[in-house]
């Protein structure tokens, strides 16, 4: 009876042992998928600094996985590789577990594995955004699009949603379009990806200015180095004038009326956003102007230089035509409007022609100032540099045309300044896929 009582004990006890080495094995298996999962996904959300080469996402996620294992006391080996045309991250971890009561042919441990493959979505950079859906959603005519660590994405299902014309370029790290593109295959570096996702508006959830009270009303600034305050100017904004303007800190919202920069005029704006809302809120610098811009560091639009009512009618045009504009240093957000980064078109949101600039603004202020400007026009206008000394640019809106010579650069160095970009235009988008 002992002996049997015996026998049936220790019996007892290797299954309750090996149920606890198998228990082991699956908790150590549990942690090392989890640990390749996070390092996987840490080493591709690099991708959505904008300036990640493969070595950086590979130490990334080689650090992390160390991390993990050394935090953990688990015995394992993590190894890495990177896909940079895929923007994917694979990592495997292969550990060994110590064994305690059962043995496997004299041997003490097991091995266990785990894989994790990561992929960095392509809206975590994408740093010129067109959400509309119609022809040459996203166009450049005879200038430049220079964006080489971010994306640009036009959201248009249309065959020509992307569109190149006479001597217009685009590079930037991937070009991507909902529907089709035109345009000679040498003007787009790389070639455009087609069929892409839509990407969704990022900005969507972000609230938007809420007073309304009119603190200047139809404000024409004089001539000289003024310094206007943060308000609500009701009927527009007019420096019309070889006038220095500067806006410090806060929010200028610019209600029922246009915020006009013409006549050789300049505006700074120092940690300063500007709201247009109402009727013929819209943006308007012409090419003898001058800029250099910087949007808040905190605050509700922290990050944001102009913020378009998402109210506001649909197909405003909005023009930055200043040729002397080094430091666009935040977001541009126009989700209703068309923004024209050079000259107002002649026919349609890309094509414009230099001699023929009598193209009326729908706006009678801007009208008036048009006329005056057409015998200054250089013909063919000069390429010029916009953006360059930016940081960082972020590009929202409907619809977006380049042109007349300007070369739109876009940069992607979130680290290099103390203006964030909205952290929703950064949200991860990376994901496992295995």
């Amino acid at each position: 009876m002992p002996l049997i009582f015996v026998l049936l004990f220790g019996c007892l006890m290797l299954a309750t042992g090996g149920a606890l080495d198998i228990a082991n094995i699956m908790r150590v298996r549990s942690n090392i998928q989890n640990m390749a999962d996070s390092a996987a996904l840490a080493g591709a959300s690099q991708y959505r600094l904008g300036n990640s080469d493969t070595n950086v996402v590979k130490q990334v996620a080689l650090a992390f996985a160390d991390s993990a294992l050394s935090t953990a006391k688990v015995n394992g080996e993590p190894q890495v590789t990177v896909n940079e045309q895929e923007r994917s991250v694979t990592v495997t971890i292969a550990a060994r577990v110590h064994l305690r009561f059962m043995r496997l042919g004299g041997d003490s441990g097991v091995g266990v594995n785990s894989r994790a493959v990561a992929r960095a979505g392509s809206s975590s950079v994408i740093c010129l955004l067109a959400l509309g859906n119609g022809s040459a959603n996203l166009g450049v005519d005879d200038g430049r699009v220079t964006a080489p660590n971010c994306n640009t994405h036009s959201n248009s299902k249309a065959s020509d949603g992307l569109e190149t014309a006479g001597f217009g370029t685009m590079s930037a790290k991937v070009i991507c379009t909902s529907g089709g593109f035109v345009g000679s295959p040498s003007a787009f570096s790389p070639m455009p990806t087609t069929d892409c996702p839509v990407a969704a508006d990022p900005l969507a959830s972000r609230a938007a200015p809420s007073e309304t009270k009119c603190d200047f009303t139809n404000y024409k600034v004089p001539i000289g180095l003024i310094t206007l305050r943060p308000g609500v100017y009701c009927g527009g904004l007019i420096i019309d004038k070889p006038t220095r303007v500067r806006m410090m800190h806060g929010t200028y919202i610019i209600k029922d009326g246009p915020l006009v920069l013409v006549n050789m005029a300049s505006l700074t704006m120092v940690d300063a956003a500007v709201y247009l809302t109402g009727k013929d809120a819209v943006l308007y610098t012409d090419f003898t102007t001058s800029l250099d811009l910087s949007a808040p560091v905190s605050g509700p639009l922290a990050g944001i230089l102009f913020f378009e009512d998402r109210n506001a009618p649909p197909g405003r045009v909005h023009q930055i035509g200043s040729r002397l504009a080094p430091r666009l240093l935040g977001t541009i957000y126009l989700p209703r409007g068309k923004l024209i980064v050079g000259q107002l078109p002649t026919d349609d949101i890309i094509h414009f022609d230099c001699r023929a600039q009598a193209a009326t603004h729908h706006h009678p202020l801007i009208q008036v100032y048009l006329p005056q400007l057409l015998p200054l026009v250089p013909c063919p206008l000069p390429q010029i540099p916009i953006g360059l000394q930016s940081a960082w640019t972020l590009i929202i809106a409907h619809q977006v045309a380049i042109n007349a010579g300007v070369n739109l650069v876009l940069n992607a160095n979130y680290d290099k300044t103390a203006v964030a970009p909205p952290p929703e235009a950064l949200a991860e988008s990376t994901i496992l896929t295995h």
